[in-house]
């Protein structure tokens, strides 16, 4: 059976990889904004840099193998995410009359605990799965029965 990695250790390769990741984001749009329209620069700097990232997330930072299913489930983390910073910029900007310009890495690191949760969640391994990982890596493998000679 794999340890657990320190929850620590995996917030800290969290970090790093959506850090590196918010560069690549950065770079790819404004790359693509060379050649496209802002809104399509967006868009697949968005869809490159959030598939980049869940493989770095699952591979690196948690440690567990890629799916169908966490790819989903981080999908949706990502989209609660974006509407939690949203959310936080609209109360810093309107309500606590926050610079509009400072307020983007603001919300980012108010958010990060949460986007760090979402994300564990997202790579959860489900318990079905779990326990039939756990007995295969501890279950001996089958032998092979001697037949008599006939």
């Amino acid at each position: 059976m794999t340890a657990r990695r320190p929850q620590v250790g995996v917030f800290l390769r969290f970090l790093l990889v959506n850090g590196l990741n918010t560069g690549l984001y950065w770079g790819l749009y404004l790359a693509l904004l060379l050649i496209s329209p802002y809104m399509v620069a967006n868009a697949l700097a968005l869809v490159i840099s959030v598939l980049v990232a869940y493989v770095a997330n699952a591979r690196y930072a948690f440690g567990v193998e890629t799916s169908r299913s966490s790819l989903a489930r981080y999908v949706v983390a990502n989209g609660s995410t974006i509407v939690l910073r949203m959310a936080v910029s609209w109360l810093m900007v309107d309500v606590l009359t926050v610079p509009e310009q400072i307020v983007p890495p603001v919300a980012v690191a108010v958010t990060m605990p949460a986007a760090f949760l979402l994300t564990r969640w997202a790579m959860a391994v489900p318990a079905s799965t779990a326990s039939v990982t756990a007995l295969a890596e501890v279950a001996p493998a089958p032998r092979a029965v001697a037949r008599p000679a006939a």
